[in-house]
């Protein structure tokens, strides 16, 4: 933390430099250690006698089956095996449980079902604390007592968001785990016995608190709230800031690495932590992204040595600022996530073209009465909106119907697409993730 602190201080060149060492220094274990990126870089011409005159740009990006088909020459640690981490992960729900009493194992799965697995050895994962708890947590001393800090989310797994948060340090603070799956008087019951400092998970969980508070069902007053995994909207902010007198904190994390980005006190963009991080925008042919237009996300994490990701394709969307910060912060910013490129949904056009409704168009979506959706592409050009309403509800159908008529105008989509509407009394997570998924494309 203390290094932290110090990295916060250099000016722009050194900050450069100090990326530019950490890169070659995990270009060079990664080529003694990694089977996978000692093969896969000598097809490219590049070893380990000739690291000093490569940069970034010059190593071929990876993906994530790639990661997987090659998983045991992936990682740097031999002795680590697919097969038993997945057995250790069959057996084991605690996120606290470290593989072989060493390892932290974060298991994630996309909209296409494929399991992913990420491992972090103890000093990865104390980058990984240090900077949460400098950048993000923020903690103010309580005298006397410990800092209490909850986390709403899937809380039953290895997930990479209550892994982090259940691993806050004993000494600084207590923790409760609200798992998002449990009935929500059990919810609120345990929030309301707790009282926490520090509210933090899913950016839907802490969504569901605020309007319970507003209810009078929950009554507690964090003094920072810490928002991840899914989309903060405008809706959402407004909503939490209401209920608890306290704006949100947007923070990136994925299970690719959980300390990215986070939001300042101007609560404007989000700052990324380039000291520890190398993030690219390039366009569909991988090339750099204009100034200042979106980007697919290349990542290169400079701190995991166990399991090292060297421009990595995450497929998040996101745009990279060209002016600093007002703030102060060396950091350069990033616009909030649009959206996973496989949540688009692509559909016919009038003129017999193809176009996509992007995800933050729905992210988004506001309609007085309409408290929960979600949307499924069930056919090429039809699509199914599940809604939990308030009110009356022949008035709120009539309103979503206009309102997604406006948005399918702007695309040319409203004399081709179906839009059915279907009300229910829940939507559920989805069952491998424990979270909540707004869009469901159209498989194939």
């Amino acid at each position: 933390m203390l290094a932290l602190k110090k990295t916060e201080r250099l000016s722009l060149e050194q900050h450069q430099n100090l990326q530019t060492k950490r890169f070659k220094k995990l270009l060079r274990h990664v080529l003694q250690y990694s089977r996978f990126y000692q093969w896969h870089y000598k097809k490219h011409g590049i070893t380990i006698d000739n690291t000093e005159n490569i940069s970034v740009t010059d190593l071929p990006p990876i993906t994530k089956d790639m990661m997987m088909d090659h998983y045991d020459d992936f990682v740097c640690d031999r002795s680590i095996k697919r097969k038993n981490i997945e057995e250790f992960l069959s057996r084991s729900v605690n996120p606290r449980e470290r593989y072989r009493n060493i390892y932290t194992v974060i298991h994630t799965s996309g909209s296409c079902g494929t399991i992913s697995l990420f491992v972090y050895g103890p000093a990865d994962w104390a980058v990984i604390k240090a900077v949460v708890v400098e950048r993000v947590l923020k903690p103010k001393p309580h005298f006397l007592r410990r800092l209490k800090v909850s986390f709403i989310g899937a809380t039953d797994g290895h997930y990479a968001g209550v892994s982090l948060a259940s691993d806050v340090p004993g000494l600084l603070a207590r923790f409760l785990p609200l798992s998002i799956n449990s009935p929500l008087e059990t919810i609120n019951h345990q929030c309301n016995a707790f009282h926490p400092d520090v509210l933090s998970g899913y950016a839907s969980g802490v969504h569901l608190l605020s309007q319970e508070q507003l209810k009078g069902n929950v009554t507690i007053r964090p003094e920072r709230i810490i928002c991840t995994s899914d989309p903060l909207t405008h809706e959402m902010r407004d909503t939490i800031k209401k209920a608890f007198g306290r704006e949100p904190v947007n923070f990136y994390a994925a299970s690719e690495s959980l300390s990215m980005a986070a939001q300042c006190e101007r609560r404007e963009n989000l700052h990324l932590f380039t000291d520890w991080h190398i993030f690219e925008a390039v366009d569909d042919d991988l090339r750099p992204a204009a100034a200042g237009t979106p980007g697919n996300l290349l990542l290169t994490n400079l701190y995991n040595y166990t399991q090292p990701l060297i421009r990595y394709q995450m497929h998040d969307e996101i745009v990279i600022n060209q002016q600093p910060c007002g703030c102060g912060s060396p950091f350069p910013t990033m616009r909030n996530l649009a959206g996973r490129q496989e949540d688009f949904l692509w559909f016919d056009t009038a003129d017999g073209k193809r176009d996509y409704l992007h995800p933050i168009v729905l992210v988004e979506l506001f309609v007085a009465g309409l408290k929960k959706f979600q949307v499924i592409q069930t056919q090429r050009n039809e699509m199914l909106m599940k809604v939990m309403v308030d009110g009356n509800k022949a008035a709120v159908l009539a309103a979503i119907r206009h309102r997604m008529h406006e948005i399918f105008c702007g695309k040319k989509l409203d004399t081709t697409v179906k839009l059915n509407l279907e009300v229910v009394q829940d939507i559920a997570n989805d069952p491998k993730t424990g979270k909540y998924k707004l869009i469901i494309p159209l498989k194939n």
